[in-house]
């Protein structure tokens, strides 16, 4: 049991599932304190059954009320907070002509502003206990171009616009902040779809190339749940799940390969769901 953790009080947002709940079993096992955040309050007590030292609030990201309340139980009850990790995200699937301005607000307010107040609160009770820890996790699908994801990736450059933006003004101070970067993670979560019902893999081609191979095999979230924990122990900066997910975020830079890559995915979705280029 990693000695560095022990009674270190860590916040997890988006816990019910996922990565989440993955994250929240294994900073457990270190001997942390878990404070368990979700919408799915019944689910979340069910994963925290035989648990020790842990917090279940129920909460919706979106909602700042909601986000506030999360920040202050936590240090009512645990009386301090060492670790936050904005993992909490909404996912809602459209073709990018027909994206509603209800689903970028929701977006946005899920995956960037949520984050943002959670930070905000938590800082002055990191820096009046001598420093803590701010993990956020983003999304590289956003440097991509992920196709039917506009919503979700819109909001994740954002959110990474924010991480940057947090790491630069507070470099030297008590608090790190750190990015991690997870590529395709197989969960058994579904997205919000506008397109009638979808699966995870939709844009995944059942019989891939090598290039689309290496970008689109599934991680899991146990995998990312101990490099959190890692991430935890030892800041850093920028971290990827694995090197075809820093490989995809490299040659995301390079136009033409970008262009490839995500054209083949929205190739495999309009296929799938019998969808013209421009279907609204």
């Amino acid at each position: 049991m990693p000695k560095e953790l022990r009674n270190k009080v860590v916040v997890i947002t988006g816990a019910s599932g996922g990565i989440g709940k993955a994250a929240v079993l294994a900073f457990n096992r270190t001997g942390a304190k878990v404070v368990l955040v979700s919408r799915r309050r019944e689910v979340l007590s069910e994963i925290t059954s035989g648990l020790d030292d842990t917090l279940v609030i129920q909460a919706d990201l979106s909602s700042e009320e909601d986000v506030l309340h999360v920040i202050e139980r936590t240090v009512s009850h645990f009386g301090r907070i060492d670790i936050l990790i904005n993992n909490a995200a909404s996912i809602i699937v459209s073709p990018s002509g027909s994206v509603k301005a209800e689903d970028l607000e929701t977006a946005f307010r899920t995956n960037l502003v949520g984050p943002v107040i959670a930070t905000q609160k938590a800082i002055p009770y990191m820096r009046a206990q001598g420093g803590g820890h701010i993990i956020n996790i983003g999304s590289p699908g956003f440097m991509m171009g992920i196709p039917y994801y506009a919503p979700y990736v819109c909001s994740k450059a954002a959110f990474s616009a924010w991480t940057r933006t947090i790491q630069a003004e507070w470099k030297g101070s008590s608090i790190r902040i750190s990015e991690y970067f997870p590529g395709y993670i197989k969960t058994d979560s579904k997205p919000e779809s506008r397109m009638g019902e979808v699966e995870q893999d939709l844009l995944m081609n059942s019989n891939p190339s090598f290039i689309s191979r290496l970008f689109t095999s599934p991680g899991s979230p146990e995998k990312v749940a101990g490099q959190l924990v890692r991430l935890a122990m030892k800041p850093r900066t920028l971290v990827y799940s694995d090197f075809s997910t820093w490989m995809g975020a490299y040659l995301s830079n390079i136009s033409r390969f970008r262009l490839a890559i995500a054209t083949h995915m929205a190739k495999t979705a309009r296929i799938k769901k019998n969808l013209n280029v421009f279907n609204d």
